[in-house]
């Protein structure tokens, strides 16, 4: 007795250490293929630019590439890293590296979620003569420059690196892109949506870029060059295993508020995002928000957790709806509001859209 009592001591004063703690585990890719000697690391926080020591740890990857991590409940932001040319904390052109596309990724006490990560070397372009202030660069896929991809510029990791930005820009067919700012420093995100979607979750076979060089540094009188090598989305590593939202990923099917968005006459309206918001309001950027409806109009929005959502609909994401726009909410409570508890699945929250006049 006295020995298990000690042992339970011990783990309580271990760093790191949750009784109850979640697993995230997985495989780290490239292109497909396994990558052994890759190293795993989860951040809780975006504003080290995920430098320096992570919180969690996991690594070198083995048998087929394959990971896992212990880690109390939280979000986290996972990077993947294999040095090649360099070392683990001052990455080169050519080593392997990967900002999960589907960050931040929210666990809980006991569960366990399964991702995969993509890889792709760190490439670089020729830099500029000094001239005017901004970032510069071109942006690649497959090792062939990526045709009107969207690069996004955010001033920080609120976000968390999704939504309209500070700046975007469509490459060119060179997959060049370049913005003309003022000194200070940038995240560089580039994406490009098979289906022609702006908004919404990445859908398998999309393309995801986050730049090595993140935050990028932007000084007066030159442009910051830089290099964003984008990978495909990935199916999901096992069933029921992640699903990506606005938010992160979270547990696939775990809290849900699912609808129909229709119009004044009662019929279904596709091309519609269903949002969810934290602030009652509903004018900032949403918390978490669907796919575009079809043409039956049903909308699923996965959330991370439970609490109170306000939920509306519209064909445009950012800022105030304009003329055109189509724009609902709720009805079925005075505030537009839904409350739920993590692991709900709340069926029937239909919105009725219409025309701003």
């Amino acid at each position: 007795m006295k020995r298990i009592f000690l042992l339970f001591s011990i783990l309580l004063l271990l760093p790191h250490v949750s009784l109850a703690a979640g697993i995230i585990s997985g495989k780290v890719n490239c292109e497909g293929k396994p990558i052994n000697g890759a190293y795993v690391y989860l951040y809780s926080k975006y504003d080290t630019g995920f430098r320096g020591p992570a919180d969690y740890k996991a690594g070198p990857t083995a048998n087929k590439g394959s990971f896992s991590i212990s880690a109390a409940k939280g979000r986290y932001y996972l990077i993947a890293k294999k040095p090649v040319k360099g070392t683990l904390d001052n990455p080169a052109v050519g080593d392997y590296y990967a900002y999960y596309g589907g960050n931040p990724v929210t666990i809980g006490d006991g569960e366990t979620i399964n991702i995969g990560i993509n890889c792709v070397p760190i490439l670089t372009v020729a830099a500029k003569k000094p001239g005017d202030t901004g970032i510069r660069g071109q942006v690649f896929f497959g090792g062939k420059p990526l045709d009107r991809a969207r690069v996004t510029l955010y001033q920080d990791g609120d976000t968390i690196f999704r939504g309209i930005g500070y700046a975007s820009i469509l490459t060119n067919k060179k997959g060049q892109f370049a913005f003309s700012l003022g000194p200070g420093t940038y995240y560089v995100v580039a994406r490009k949506r098979l289906a022609g979607d702006s908004m919404g979750p990445l859908g398998v076979g999309d393309q995801f870029g986050f730049s090595p060089d993140n935050p990028v540094k932007v000084e007066k009188g030159n442009y910051t060059v830089i290099a964003i090598n984008c990978v495909k989305k990935l199916v999901k590593v096992k069933k029921a295993g992640q699903e990506l939202t606005l938010g992160g990923t979270v547990k696939a099917g775990e809290t849900v508020v699912e609808g129909k968005i229709t119009d004044k006459a009662g019929k279904p309206v596709a091309g519609v995002y269903a949002s969810a918001y934290r602030d009652s309001m509903m004018t900032m950027k949403p918390d978490f928000i669907s796919k575009m409806t079809g043409p039956d109009g049903t909308y699923s929005i996965s959330l991370s957790g439970g609490g109170v959502y306000y939920i509306g609909a519209r064909n445009t994401i950012g800022g105030p709806a304009e003329k055109g726009d189509l724009l609902g909410r709720y009805a079925g409570d005075d505030d537009h509001s839904v409350k739920l508890k993590t692991g709900d699945k709340l069926k029937d929250i239909d919105i009725v859209v219409e025309k701003v006049q």
